[in-house]
């Protein structure tokens, strides 16, 4: 039979070397296109990363005030009339805050209320009696000057503006728009207002990786009401896009707007400047790098996005209700020295957002996480050189893989590749939890687990039709235990195994067969040979013989081969000695049959012979030992009739017994044998002379021994 793979080990490592740096090349083509199922894969692997180190608390600074439900129970719907949010402002001025941001738009006038007021103050006039002239006048005049004020604006929007003066250190929030899908440099659709560009980075520092940059450009701007806007301190752009899986795991530090050098910082930007107490100039946008904050560096991607350092769900950040604050119902200390974010919080608002720890974070607690990440330094890095780095990582893991796995048997592959997951798992969580950096993980782990895959696959396709060759071939052979040996250790069984090896090998041929057969017939000699020799395999395959061959009625086995077996030539005689006696109860059982019994010789040898897989490739293939010490042995066995023995051994299987026959090993000692030497013969066709042993079985109370007489009788043997 054709044996495809026993033995070709070096072939299966090339395959396995050759299917990983296939996988791997797919894998660096994967990772440089960066598909979107790729992507969101990665932000996958990043929510989990924030899953498993859990949440974190947030710092003192911050102080959130929120439009909650109850807010709304008390208050009533939003949007509240601006004169209370002004109460409200006042409330939170009064206890000292170091900047309070509002992520609220104030882009339009609050609803014409004293246009209202006068067209219900006309009817009511109508109500009047003309009699009642002074009532008349009174309800006019009053309308008159209600009309006159909705010329100069609701005097909610201009009690919102005083508020907004007399805090001194208000943050407003400006809607900057982006283009969807922008390829081009947006063209803005109306004049930049210049108090807009009063708010703009002052400096803008270029880099050499600037080139590689793709910040978002805005082309239109929602600005607040003139009136609000000469009144506060400063204003943040709040724009904000998630992921395509929803999640905002991102926040743009600065959008560019106008001309090319002309950038926006964001809300929770412009609250950490002034909480620090930073004058604008010394707050620089370094592209390429990040946002420089008076000596801190606050890392940006290549769209001048921060990657949020998410802290939990939320309630995270300390958040208070606006109604609570709104009735007095806080001590006055609470917003001293914050930083205090204004904006709505409550479900029916629509301003949740979602992250890695919840799917209904607030607006104001996603700025918060922003700031809190800036004023405390702690941030989520991610390098320009993240995506060579994965790369490299995945060539070295791929590789590393087809070069290692192959070689190492499926439990050891799998914890190798399972050892190399957990490391490169353990590498990456550490980094983040503790480093503070998002490394790439899923592409070198994926890399580590197709290699893995793809390798046990052609192990089941490559070995297990190894083993089932292996199984088919030697089976016939040797016994169930040698065979699994083989097959745990194919390259014993290849067909380019070629080695010269000292075995023992052992001849039985039964005696007077001939004559047996010519006395009996056809069927009765079949089944009793075949009784015999079933019974003589057993004994064999029991000794963990190889059974090279049946030659009619004689028995060829040999150990040593093809797995290794030291004590080789004790398993032999101890063998012959067993054939001995499971021939001796065949015979008590043909007795009893009447049928005729058998007698036999054995003979044992030991020598250096070449063994190998030897036949006719795809026809017929058979192990084999070939040497003069084969030869020898099947002597050997022919001279137990000339000496009328049953049991021959040369004296170069006596020179491996006698260390446990005397006790010379120290270890061990082969109990109850008698060996005697018998004769110096001289082989037909060989020219030294051989000394041969009778093998004899002693009774439990009788030591081994070695027997030499003094005079030894050369015996020339010119048969076989």
């Amino acid at each position: 039979m054709a044996w495809h793979w026993v033995g070709k080990q070096q072939l299966i490592h090339r395959l396995g070397f050759g299917l990983s740096a296939l996988i791997t090349g797919l894998m660096l083509a994967l990772v440089w296109i960066g598909p979107e199922p790729l992507a969101r894969l990665d932000n996958a692997v990043l929510d989990w990363l924030f899953w498993a180190r859990g949440p974190r608390a947030a710092g003192s600074d911050v102080v959130l005030v929120g439009v909650d439900e109850r807010s709304l129970k008390e208050v009533g719907r939003w949007p509240w009339p601006r004169n209370i949010q002004a109460q409200l402002l006042d409330t939170i001025a009064a206890g000292q805050p170091t900047v309070i941001g509002i992520d609220i738009l104030y882009s339009e006038p609050e609803e014409a209320d004293a246009a209202a007021q006068a067209a219900w103050l006309a009817s009511l006039s109508e109500a009047v009696p003309e009699s009642d002239t002074a009532g008349r006048q009174a309800l006019q005049r009053l309308r008159d000057r209600l009309v006159s004020a909705t010329g100069q604006g609701s005097f909610r929007d201009r009690r919102f503006a005083e508020s907004l003066a007399q805090a001194g250190n208000v943050v407003l929030a400006v809607s900057l728009s982006v283009p969807v899908g922008q390829g081009v440099q947006p063209i803005p659709s109306a004049p930049i207002p210049d108090e807009l560009r009063d708010f703009k980075f002052i400096l803008v520092r270029r880099s050499a990786s600037g080139e590689a940059l793709s910040p978002y450009r805005a082309s239109d701007a929602l600005l607040p009401l003139p009136q609000f806007l000469s009144e506060v301190a400063s204003v943040g752009q709040v724009y904000s896009v998630p992921d395509a899986d929803g999640v905002s795991r991102f926040v743009p530090l600065a959008l560019q707007y106008g001309e090319a050098d002309e950038y926006y910082p964001s809300l929770a930007l412009e609250l950490a400047r002034l909480h620090l107490g930073l004058s604008r100039d010394r707050m620089a946008l370094a592209l390429g790098q990040g946002v420089a904050l008076d000596g801190r560096i606050i890392p940006t991607d290549q769209k001048l996005r921060l990657l949020l350092n998410h802290l939990g769900p939320e309630g995270t950040v300390t958040m208070v209700s606006a109604t609570d604050v709104l009735h007095h119902r806080l001590p006055p200390e609470l917003f001293r020295g914050k930083a205090v974010l204004f904006g709505t919080a409550a479900l029916g608002a629509y301003d949740q957002k979602a992250t890695p720890f919840s799917a209904n974070v607030s607006g104001i607690e996603l700025n918060a996480t922003v700031l809190d990440n800036i004023l405390r330094g702690q941030f989520i890095g991610r390098s320009l050189w993240a995506g060579p780095a994965e790369l490299v990582l995945v060539t070295l893991f791929g590789l590393g893989a087809g070069a290692v796995l192959p070689r190492l048997r499926a439990a050891g592959a799998a914890a190798v590749a399972g050892g190399a997951l957990a490391a490169w798992g353990t590498v990456v969580y550490r980094s983040f939890a503790f480093g503070g950096q998002w490394i790439n993980a899923l592409a070198p782990a994926a890399t580590i687990l197709l290699c893995y895959v793809a390798i046990t696959v052609l192990r089941f396709l490559t070995e297990e039709r190894e083993k089932e060759e292996i199984r088919k071939i030697f089976t016939p052979y040797v016994g169930p235990q040698i065979v699994n040996d083989l097959m745990n250790n194919p390259a014993k069984a290849s067909q380019r195994t070629r080695e010269r090896r000292e075995l023992t090998m052992l001849f039985c041929d039964l005696v007077g067969f001939t004559r047996f057969c010519e006395q009996h017939g056809i069927d009765h000699v079949v089944q009793q040979v075949n009784e015999y020799l079933e019974a003589m395999t057993e004994v064999v395959f029991r000794w963990n013989g190889t059974l090279i061959d049946f030659k009619g009625d004689e028995v060829y086995a040999l150990w040593g081969a093809p797995m290794d077996q030291p004590d080789h030539a004790e398993l032999a005689l101890k063998c012959a000695f067993h054939m001995r006696k499971r021939l001796a109860e065949l015979n008590e059982q043909w007795k009893e049959q009447g049928k005729p019994v058998f007698e036999h010789g054995i003979g044992l040898n030991t020598g250096t012979v070449l063994v190998a897989n030897m036949g006719a490739t795809g026809k017929r293939m058979k192990f084999a030992a070939v040497g003069d010490a084969v030869n020898l042995a099947s002597r050997v066995e022919g001279f137990t009739r000339k000496f009328g023995v049953p049991i021959l051994l040369t004296e170069y299987t006596v020179a491996h017994l006698q260390p446990i026959i005397d006790g010379s090993s120290g270890t061990r000692r082969f109990g109850h044998v008698l060996l005697r030497q018998l004769a110096r013969v001289k082989a037909k066709g060989k020219e030294e002379p051989v000394i041969v042993y009778e093998a004899r079985s002693l009774a439990h109370d009788e030591p081994s021994r070695i027997d030499i007489p003094d005079q030894l009788e050369l015996i020339a043997m010119t048969e076989k």
